[in-house]
């Protein structure tokens, strides 16, 4: 007797359930992984910035700061004349959680600057963005 090979349909059955489950599973954590992975881009952004800032001063020879708005949830780009070279808000579902007391991370035109921590928030989690005295940024 030939038989014929295949799936019968309680094997097909257990395996759509099975499917499912994973599947609702992984919906479920879905926001979490893409509000993390908006906050490490915004932390990315927000360093790049600030060692844009850096290498402004220094090419320059003079002053350059980055203004950073808790309230609008953003951060301006600034020259010695309060001239704005650039402006990023933050995006969807990531704050300012917190932020050096000046409310700004100000580069000398050595490239010099105060030390300054700015923490970003998306929902959980946080990054810091870490600056020392001689200008060196990293995230955290």
């Amino acid at each position: 007797m030939l038989r014929i090979q295949g799936f019968s349909l309680l094997e097909l059955v257990v395996c759509l359930a099975l499917l499912m489950t994973i599947a609702g599973a992984g919906a479920l954590r879905l926001p979490d992984v893409l509000t993390s992975l908006r906050l490490g881009g915004a932390a990315q952004r927000l360093s790049a910035a600030l060692r844009q800032a850096r290498g402004r001063a220094l090419e320059r020879g003079s002053p350059v700061e980055v203004q950073l708005d808790g309230g609008l949830a953003r951060w301006e780009l600034r020259d010695a004349n309060g001239a704005t070279l650039a402006r990023e808000a933050l995006p969807a579902g990531v704050t300012f959680s917190a932020l050096p007391v000046s409310g700004r991370v100000r580069f000398s035109a050595l490239g010099t600057t105060d030390n300054a921590t700015v923490t970003l928030r998306g929902g959980a989690s946080l990054r810091s963005i870490v600056v020392n005295q001689r200008g060196r940024v990293r995230v955290q």
